[in-house]
């Protein structure tokens, strides 16, 4: 009986030992997991500005930043705004380094062009959880290539037709011109007493290319076909390339000085009466009132002048969040993504910003589209292309983007005299050449 009594005595123990040690695990366990979820994260968001206004647009994402901090105690957003003369050599330095942030912004082609080179995550779960590709409008298939999305639309741009209402008025016109021809007769009856009938940048620059590859669009041109093969020297690119330097050059309706412009002076031109009609970024409607207080009533905007296809054509700017390969904090990084997509959110980003929304939801919102500007730039996107047409991205026509190769063409015919012939056949080979050259690297 003794013996006995000390056996249970010493199971009780035992058992009382284990017990207490597993309390005591799953209070460790407790801590552990509370200190984890108490831990703050903190995410890297590099952004170069995609808005016309940059108070507006700073005090946006300082909003909004705020309440997705606030919904989410646990995660913190590092903001840093960019600058656009050196960001993109600031991410080629983060990808050399490996110690990239978290989250980028940037056209659509940019982004996917990094996803296919292994520096962008794919985001096509984040496009699910949005509702899918069909909840966005057409031009934001430049967000992904082979259906992997590695970007997430957040705005919509393109240059449209502003026109002077005063101007036309006072010329006869009761309304701005719908196709090419209207564009030319109407401009040059336009062209007198120092104003000129359009405004339009010439040189050799990014808004050049921009225009030039509105008209090939809308001539009915393309880049490459079904197969791939490359198609730039035919007779709707040819077309639209005299077009583009008959105006200035044989109809001299543009004014002499566009082939120096820099970025703004488009505006300026139209907002101080010296040109009548102007193809620029409608996103500008957002600044007219304060630039031009006593004129901006007088500026109209609408899509740009059908072309010999039967449709019009423009540039489509678009900017997404795309995440860094290297990103320390995916997870929490999507999650970000998705709150800024919320409808209420990209409404008033719509509003501040001078862009359309992705969401077909809120694209052709009615409230939106009594702005003139965003009417036109909405209606526009439907034909708007990037630079490569709607074929996602293609290895070697980026080179041809960021050397300006397509406003070059426009110069080889108004400053270098080549024939139309010759300059869009010298673009043809300079694109063959690019596109090999990307293939065998």
């Amino acid at each position: 009986m003794k013996k006995k009594g000390i056996s249970y005595f010493l199971m009780a123990a035992f058992f009382a030992a284990c017990i207490l040690g597993l309390a005591g695990c799953s209070q460790k366990k407790t801590a552990e997991q509370n200190s984890t979820e108490n831990k703050i994260v903190t995410i890297e968001f590099s952004y170069p500005p995609y808005g016309y206004d940059s108070q507006k647009e700073d005090a946006f994402w300082k909003k909004y930043i705020a309440e997705f901090e606030k919904e989410n105690p646990n995660i913190k957003v590092n903001f840093t705004v960019e600058s656009w003369d050196n960001v993109y050599t600031k991410w080629d330095g983060y990808f050399a380094s490996g110690d990239t942030p978290d989250i980028g912004y940037a056209d659509g082609v940019q982004g996917v062009e990094y996803g296919v080179q292994g520096k962008a995550l794919p985001l096509t779960d984040v496009i699910d959880a949005l509702g899918g590709e069909e909840v966005f409008t057409k031009d934001s298939k430049a967000f992904q290539t082979n259906g992997v999305w590695y970007s997430i639309p957040n705005c919509v741009a393109a240059p449209v037709l502003a026109y002077r209402k005063d101007l036309l008025k006072a010329a006869g016109f009761s309304e701005p011109p719908k196709t090419w021809d209207e564009l030319v007769s109407m401009s040059k009856k336009l062209t007198k007493d120092g104003v000129y009938g359009l405004g339009m940048f010439t040189g050799e620059n990014l808004l050049t290319q921009q225009i030039m590859v509105g008209f090939m669009k809308a001539a009915g041109g393309r880049v490459l076909d079904e197969k791939g093969n490359v198609v730039v020297n035919c007779p709707e690119n040819l077309e639209a390339l005299k077009f583009m330097t008959d105006l200035a050059k044989v109809h001299k309706v543009v004014p002499p000085s566009a082939v120096d412009w820099k970025y703004g002076d488009d505006v300026n031109v139209l907002g101080t009466g010296k040109v009548a009609t102007d193809i620029m970024w409608g996103g500008y409607g957002t600044l007219l009132e304060s630039m031009f207080p006593n004129d901006y009533q007088n500026i109209g905007f609408v899509t740009m002048p059908v072309g010999p296809s039967g449709h019009s054509g423009s540039f489509t700017g678009s900017g997404g969040f795309f995440l860094f390969n290297k990103a320390e904090h995916p997870k929490e990084a999507k999650e970000f993504i998705k709150f800024m997509s919320r409808e209420e959110i990209s409404k008033e980003w719509c509003k501040i910003s001078g862009n359309v929304s992705p969401f077909k939801s809120i694209a052709n919102d009615p409230e939106l589209m009594k702005m003139e500007w965003y009417k036109a730039v909405s209606q526009q996107s439907d034909t708007a292309v990037e630079l490569g047409f709607d074929y996602g991205f293609v290895p070697g026509l980026d080179i041809l983007h960021t050397q300006y190769r397509y406003s070059r063409t426009v110069g080889d015919v108004l400053l270098r005299n080549m024939t139309p012939e010759e300059a869009l056949k010298t673009l043809h080979d300079d694109c063959i050449a690019a596109i090999e050259k990307a293939k065998k690297q």
